[in-house]
């Protein structure tokens, strides 16, 4: 079986590599909304983005739910437990090593804001660690997905670092994503990806849980 959206439009990562996040919920906004005419800089701020920071996903979904989106957030750890002890909510997610870079990469207070709002509407968050089974449900479903993969092993290296795309389709041997590329390796739309394959990237097993955001506009 396939399903694939060949029409959704791709936008590739900054020039520093540092903004897929940013650009992954772009994609989601244009494909949904062929008037979306916010420009990158602004889109950026709604997204949370900060130089040398990491960004978070709280402030896009927000942004996508007080404009009348259907959205689901899944992810296995608590909002509320970063709401109530950043610091030590990132160590117990991600270990010591990971969950410091994270602290140190992160504007705290400004996230947990973003976390707060987030909270405020219970119908987006789903504590529950996502499968393959909600990936070709919300497809079948017709929402796009973003979602956060080891992009080291995505290209068969060691390491992790952390990235984010779009999931726009799949067939029998695995999904389709635009993969907006990174500092150092070329953007790539339509990726295809084994099932096994992104099941080993979706997250590093040893350092982060596994996210999926899917989203789509309410008829």
């Amino acid at each position: 079986m396939t399903n694939t959206r060949n029409d959704v439009p791709f936008v590739p990562n900054t020039p520093d590599g540092m903004q897929c996040v940013v650009v992954a919920f772009r994609m989601i906004a244009m494909y949904f909304d062929k008037n979306f005419s916010i420009p990158m800089s602004e889109w950026a701020d709604v997204c949370g983005y900060e130089q040398d920071k990491g960004t978070w996903a709280y402030g896009a979904l927000v942004w996508f739910d007080e404009q009348g989106y259907d959205v689901r957030h899944h992810e296995s750890t608590d909002p509320q437990d970063f709401v109530d002890d950043p610091e030590g909510a990132l160590v117990r997610a991600f270990g010591a090593d990971v969950g410091q870079w994270c602290t140190d990469h992160t504007n705290i207070p400004a996230e947990v804001a973003r976390a707060k709002k987030l909270l405020a509407r219970p119908h987006i968050v789903h504590r529950q660690e996502p499968t393959l089974v909600d990936v070709r449900r919300y497809l079948d479903d017709g929402y796009l997905l973003r979602v956060n993969v080891n992009s080291s092993r995505l290209r068969g290296k060691d390491g992790f670092v952390g990235h984010s795309v779009v999931v726009v389709g799949y067939d029998a041997q695995g999904l389709f994503a635009h993969d907006p590329g990174g500092l150092d390796y070329t953007p790539v739309p339509f990726r295809h990806i084994s099932w096994d394959l992104f099941e080993q990237c979706w997250a590093d097993p040893n350092a982060a849980a596994k996210e999926l955001d899917a989203i789509k506009m309410e008829k």
